[in-house]
């Protein structure tokens, strides 16, 4: 569908509280210095619910019929290879960022699953305990100072700011469909990329749109896995969820102790008996 929309499986992981589906409250649309923390939200709205809707009538069927037609190794094959043609991107940014461990362990995953792998077709690399990072450019800027600037979200693509813009350049130039000559192998190689991405972030989509405030609610959980990504993993768990506050768990409802009957001692007749020797 998109590609910063479509990361949703990293956002879930994450921001840890799509599972709730739909429990969570968002604040108000002012931040605490009483600037609105999304100034262009009447634009990003209708942006907003156009992706969905072409999610919903257009890339979901499609991807229910991939499902349909595909075994599960295929699946699993097409999405390793479009992870693997990822990985210039990210090591790439990782070395902007001056991360140089990050950037050796995503470049030997890239090595080792383009070699042993197949061309990416199989996580050679996840067997070997290479971990799988996300970066991109605007993470990059971030790291740099470069503040984020207004909140946007781009049809066809998803959630973005404008300090993540000229990552999207980036992506086109480091990726594969870029250099392909033939016109009809762009269009076919972006196709299948898409599908996949719809097939795989369906659940966390839907999960989504079960939300109180879809639109606020994936707007908070986008800003804080970028404030996530840009601080290395140094953010607590409590500072990403500050503004997708969660309401207190329903209090369990007692069950009542049963009044227990009490015994007639010997010589004592039951109430019941009494009131039966009483009526004519």
């Amino acid at each position: 569908m998109m590609r910063s929309s479509i990361h949703l499986t990293r956002v879930v992981l994450t921001v840890g509280v799509l599972t709730l589906s739909g429990c969570a409250t968002v604040n108000g649309p002012q931040g605490a210095t009483g600037k609105p923390v999304d100034p262009l939200e009447a634009v990003n709205k209708p942006m907003f619910h156009l992706n969905m809707g072409l999610y919903d009538y257009v890339l979901k069927p499609v991807a229910t019929g991939y499902k349909t037609v595909t075994p599960d190794f295929v699946r699993e094959g097409v999405s390793n290879v479009f992870s693997n043609v990822d990985m210039p991107y990210i090591f790439i940014n990782d070395f902007l960022q001056g991360r140089g461990r990050q950037g050796m362990e995503d470049l030997s995953r890239f090595l080792v699953n383009s070699v042993f792998g197949l061309g990416g077709l199989f996580d050679v690399a996840n067997r070997l305990d290479l971990p799988n990072h996300e970066n991109s450019l605007g993470v990059t800027l971030g790291v740099w100072g470069v503040p984020q600037g207004p909140y946007l979200v781009l049809p066809f693509y998803g959630p973005s700011s404008l300090r993540s813009l000229p990552g999207l350049a980036m992506t086109i130039f480091t990726g594969p469909a870029y250099y392909l000559t033939v016109s009809s192998a762009q269009y076919a190689l972006t196709g299948v990329g898409i599908i996949n991405k719809a097939y795989v972030e369906g659940p966390n989509i839907r999960m989504v749109q079960e939300a109180v405030n879809p639109y606020v609610f994936m707007r908070n959980a986008w800003e804080q896995h970028e404030q996530y990504l840009i601080s290395g993993g140094a953010v607590s768990k409590n500072q990403l969820l500050e503004g997708l506050q969660l309401p207190p768990p329903a209090a369990a409802t007692p069950t009542p102790t049963p009044t227990p009957t009490p015994t007639p001692t010997p010589g004592e007749a039951s109430p019941s008996h009494e009131n039966r020797k009483g009526k004519p």
